[in-house]
This record gives C-alpha cells, sequence and structure tokens, in this order.
C-alpha cells in the first residue's frame, strides 16, 4: 500500500544517498527501510535505486517518484500547518539546534516559557559546531537551528533560509584578580601579548576573532582552549586570564560581581545571531507556534511567519 510514511523514507534515502542515514532518522532498522522501498517498487512495478558500494543511485522511475513525492509531502506539511490548532493537541516534538552559547544560554529561558504554555510538547535542544548545526537542518534532523556569528568558509545548501534575529555584542570579560578588573574600557591594542582563553581551534567563535587580531596586528598569549562556554567561565575564575565573550555566557556572574564586562572602544566586536530553517519543508505547526513566541523578543521572525502564512492562504482549497 502507498502510504505517506514510505513515500518520506524514499525522499530521504534519496536525498542522503543512503539507507542506514535514513534508518538513524526514522529510528528503525536498515532492514524496515529497505522493506518500504521494495514495497514501493512493487507498487510501481519498477526499480527506483540502485545499491552501490558507497550509497544508492536513483533509477529513472526514482527521480520521476521523487518529484512528486516531495510535492505531495510538502502540500500534507501545508495542510497541516494551516489546520492544525497546537493548543489542542495532545502530544508533540520540537527539535532544535544550536551552537554552544545559543543553546546553554538563549534558548532554555525561551523554550522554559514555550513549555509553560504548551506542557504537553516535548523540546529538545541539540547542541553543536555552526557547520553541524547546518548539517541538522538540511537533512531535516532539527526543524530550525540557531547560530551565533558568521558563515565564512561555511556555504550553507541552497534549501536553507538564514534570517538574521540580532547583533551580539562581545566584551572582555575578567575576574577580579585580573589586572584589568578596575578599567572602564579598553583599546584592542591592550589586549597584545596578554593571557587568554578562547574557544577551540575549529570553531566560528575562534576564527572570527583571530580574523579580528591579524586585521589588528594583535597576538595574544594563549593559556586555554575549550569547546564550552561554561568551562571557559570556570577557569576565568580560577586564574587571570581574559575571554571574549557576550554578556548573555557571565550575566548571572556579573550580577554576583564575580566577573566583569569590559567594552573594546575602538574595535567593533559584534556577532550576529542567525535563524536557519529548510526552505524547501513547510513549517511543523509546533516548530511555526515556537517561532511566534519567539518573535515576541526577535521580531524579524514575523516575516519569515508572514511567508509561511501565506503558503497557508494559497494551500487552502476555495469555498464553495
Amino acid at each position: 500500500m502507498l502510504t505517506l510514511h514510505k513515500l518520506e523514507l524514499f525522499v530521504y534515502v534519496a536525498q542522503a544517498g543512503s539507507i542506514s542515514k535514513a534508518a538513524d532518522h526514522f529510528l528503525t532498522s536498515q532492514p524496515n527501510v529497505s522493506q518500504h522501498i521494495q514495497d514501493l517498487e512493487a507498487e510501481f512495478g519498477e526499480q527506483l535505486l540502485i545499491r552501490k558500494h558507497r550509497g544508492i543511485e536513483l533509477t529513472p522511475a526514482g527521480e520521476t517518484l521523487l518529484q512528486y513525492a516531495q510535492e505531495i509531502i510538502k502540500l500534507a506539511a501545508e495542510a497541516k500547518l494551516a489546520i492544525t490548532n497546537v493548543s489542542r493537541l495532545r502530544a508533540g516534538n520540537l527539535a532544535l539546534a544550536a551552537t554552544p552559547g545559543v543553546g546553554i544560554y538563549v534558548l532554555p529561558e525561551c523554550v522554559e516559557r514555550f513549555r509553560i504554555r504548551y506542557p504537553q510538547f516535548t523540546i529538545s535542544i541539540k547542541t553543536s559546531t555552526t557547520s553541524e548545526v547546518i548539517d541538522l537542518v538540511a537533512d531535516r534532523r532539527c526543524d530550525v537551528g540557531f547560530i551565533e556569528g558568521e558563515l565564512n568558509g561555511i556555504r550553507p545548501p541552497p534549501r536553507l533560509g538564514v534570517l538574521i534575529l540580532d547583533n551580539v555584542q562581545q566584551f572582555v570579560v575578567v575576574s577580579q584578580a585580573h589586572p584589568w578588573w578596575n578599567a572602564t574600557s579598553l583599546s584592542i591594542r591592550a589586549l597584545d601579548d596578554q593571557p587568554v582563553i578562547l574557544r577551540q581551534i575549529g570553531s566560528q567563535s575562534r576564527a572570527w576573532l583571530d580574523r579580528i587580531l591579524k586585521d589588528q596586528n594583535v597576538r595574544l598569549r594563549y593559556v586555554g582552549e575549550f569547546d564550552n562556554p561554561e568551562t571557559i567561565k570556570r577557569a576565568l575564575l580560577a586564574g587571570g586570564a581574559f575571554a571574549i565573550l557576550p554578556a548573555y555566557v557571565v550575566r548571572h556572574e556579573v550580577d554576583l560581581g564575580v566577573l566583569r564586562l569590559l567594552p573594546v572602544n575602538d574595535c567593533d566586536l559584534q556577532r550576529q545571531l542567525k535563524l536557519i530553517w529548510n526552505k524547501e519543508w513547510p513549517l511543523s505547526p509546533i516548530a511555526y507556534a515556537f517561532l511566534q513566541h519567539l518573535a515576541q523578543e526577535y521580531p524579524a521572525i514575523r516575516s519569515l511567519l508572514d511567508s509561511s502564512g501565506r503558503r497557508m492562504v494559497r494551500a487552502k482549497p476555495s469555498a464553495r
């Protein structure tokens, strides 16, 4: 029997080029995915894909089915978005992806307020690097993603949309043990040859800072490299180095008076908070509701919601 689930499996296999990836995504076994593909082939009397040593290749019949299946799935998703009343759903899942600072310090409060309004939903946040967040959203393993920073050197797939939500100021952060504790601001040159704790090489945060320092001809004395902002804070509290972080990462410690934010007065240390989503697929009703909730804090999201709303109107059948 031809079902929407079988079509979704087929589309994912075709896009990922892998039966094993589809099995992981749908939390099932590879033999089960293969059986569904064989059911489709029996339904149409045509071979849909060819299994190769590395992945799969679609046959001409498979290419044709892929086009139709994508349209069918999108129409079904649009219908679901247009009709569903999320407040009456008994359960549901929302998967978010985010870079570490956003995933640890920005999203949890937003998610908790949303969860209070919709306690029946399960919400997960997968924290990872920029490139991995992009992959999670592109492969539809997460509904939407949040990235703080630049996409230099990373080219998102054309199917992803990118929306700037906010500009995030970065500060020099020091503890009471640091000689700069009583300063009110710093120049970028003051950082030269000073002990610093940084994000790890390979992160977008590190690449962004390295570019700025190179442009300013400033060399830092690296005393620590960590992949988590929380670890950086712990190291700051224990020693006399500094770090460069956004205010939201150290808000609690600043309020307690154990860390201090110092602006750099002659260099722009702003980064951008970005939302990414898969333009090829309509938002799920729960993802749409979450972004409506988030738009109260980040009004730029309304442009995305408005465009989704227009698609919903076009998808509605004419009244008779």
